[in-house]
């Protein structure tokens, strides 16, 4: 099989927050479900001693000592058994970014997580740091819940290790708690120094720029994209050899060398944004230099955070407090505190204000009024208004939606049911959907002016595509279907089929 090469689409299986196959999506624990609290104990690298399982959906990555230096950063991170790098649902990613203090000066690297027992499939790149070089680390998956645990088996509540790199995985100080497919070490410390570079002068942000219809190019926070779980996930790629299931850092020089190795990627909404999006409407989005792969500039969920955070003008999409990753894992209420611990991962400010708030264009306050109100204000004429661009495109997940736009249109429907939020006075989109439950025509009417499409495209040849059922039914007013295991499945479909 050919190298496949995703580049204006996001390859196999990213961008969700749903992903995928088996990584069906009902067969994954979600944020609010109690999940198992033992982490046995591996060897860094040694062979597994656990048999390798296809539908497990939550997983554990082993990351080494001082995961944040240089030589932490170019050590494998391990995926641990039953869990593999060759099961879409089961794809783990991470990337860096890296800030010269003194400069201010950005850069992207990508460590690579493999399956235990195996070794990459091209030797790492050694990361060369600036001089007191300030790292933030960021991981996505494709499945359920991923924990980060040290080579003892301890997880950020328990390990010496990982606290002392600050890794978050969910509240802390709550041992079990988790966000879901997320984590992250050393955020708040990176923008804390980005945010100062930036202040300073050293670091530049570039402007948004115009779409093709004049209007500012979107952010990771602009409602045109947002999404349930807004600000997640990482638009890291890795190359794989599905036969061998050795993965390596996704470089010219490694595809040069792997022609038959297949590119994996993470279904997030900073790819759907960076990497689909963006290219379709005119925009550029804020990008560095990759370490790993010399005289390319890659994309990255700091990045974009950092722009948004500096760029995006009201109404603002900032994670609200209904957000499915930061319930309380096991009870489903919402926390403040998990809110806030997921804000400052990235870089958003944290709650204030009245959780009953209806109007809000800040976003501070988390509430769920203004949150879907926005959405449905914001996300439709985006949809309606290149239509005619987005229809043309392959689907990002085929169990959503059968091309890009009626994949959005339904991505949108399925927030405003995922986020529970109260029916609308007039609900503009309303998509038609298959025996599966994914989209085959959508009618968005705004201002007494329809539109409809019923075209399908399909992904390119190499992209994986997930498998399973979401339904949700909307008319004028948001739908009340039951949507079981709704939360990381369909999120797992779009991070694995990215987005």
């Amino acid at each position: 099989m050919q190298l496949s090469l995703i580049t204006t689409l996001i390859s196999t299986a990213a961008l969700a927050h749903a992903k995928n196959a088996p990584r069906a999506f009902g067969l994954k624990a979600t944020a609010t479900e109690p999940i198992s609290l033992t982490a046995a104990a591996t060897a860094v690298n040694a062979a597994p001693t656990v048999a390798l399982n296809a539908t497990a959906v939550n997983c554990f990555v082993t990351l080494p000592a001082n995961p944040l230096s240089a030589e932490g950063l170019a050590t494998p991170f391990i995926l641990q058994p039953p869990c593999s790098q060759s099961v879409n649902g089961q794809q783990s990613f991470a990337e860096a970014t890296v800030l010269d203090p003194a400069t201010g000066a950005l850069s992207v690297y990508h460590p690579l997580i493999m399956d235990a027992g195996t070794t990459p499939l091209a030797p790492n790149v050694v990361p060369q740091l600036p001089a007191n070089a300030v790292v933030g680390l960021w991981f996505g998956f494709n499945g359920g819940v991923l924990q980060l645990q040290d080579a003892n088996g301890l997880t950020t509540n328990t390990s010496p290790t990982l606290m002392g790199a600050d890794c978050v995985n969910g509240l802390p100080g709550v041992v079990g708690d988790v966000f879901g497919q997320v984590s992250w070490c050393g955020a708040q410390a990176f923008f804390a120094a980005a945010n100062t570079a930036i202040a300073a002068g050293l670091t530049v942000i570039p402007p948004l720029g115009t779409d093709t219809l004049g209007n500012p190019c979107p952010t990771s926070r602009s409602f045109e994209i947002t999404d349930a779980c807004p600000s997640d996930n990482v638009p890291t790629q890795y190359l794989l050899n599905p036969l061998t299931r050795q993965t390596s850092q996704d470089t010219v020089a490694n595809r040069a060398a792997n022609g038959n190795a297949t590119v994996i990627n993470n279904a997030s909404d900073e790819a759907l944004l960076a990497s689909i999006i963006d290219p379709l409407i005119g925009c550029t989005p804020f990008q560095a230099p990759s370490i790993d792969n010399p005289g390319v500039m890659s994309s990255a969920l700091a990045l974009s955070e950092i722009q948004a955070n500096a760029l995006q003008a009201a109404p603002i999409g900032l994670v609200p407090l209904n957000d499915p990753d930061t319930l309380i894992t096991g009870a489903g209420t919402v926390s403040p505190d998990k809110t806030n611990a997921y804000r400052l991962g990235v870089n958003q400010p944290i709650v204030s204000g009245s959780a009953a708030a209806t109007v809000d264009a800040t976003g501070v306050t988390g509430a769920l009024v203004p949150y879907c109100n926005n959405m449905v204000a914001v996300g439709p004429p985006f949809f309606k208004g290149f239509q005619n661009v987005f229809i043309n495109q392959g689907t990002p997940a085929a169990n959503v939606g059968n091309n890009l736009f009626t994949f959005l249109c339904e991505r949108y429907l399925m927030s405003l049911t995922q986020l529970v939020c109260p029916p609308a006075a007039f609900q503009p989109v309303v998509c038609q959907l298959d025996g599966n439950g994914a989209a085959t025509s959508c009618v968005i009417t705004l201002n007494g002016t329809t539109t409809t499409n019923t075209t399908s495209i399909a992904m390119p040849t190499g992209t994986a595509m997930t498998t399973g059922t979401v339904v949700a039914t909307m008319t004028t007013s948001i739908a009340t279907t039951s949507t079981t295991g709704f939360h990381h499945g369909w999120r797992h479909r779009h991070r694995k089929n990215k987005y």
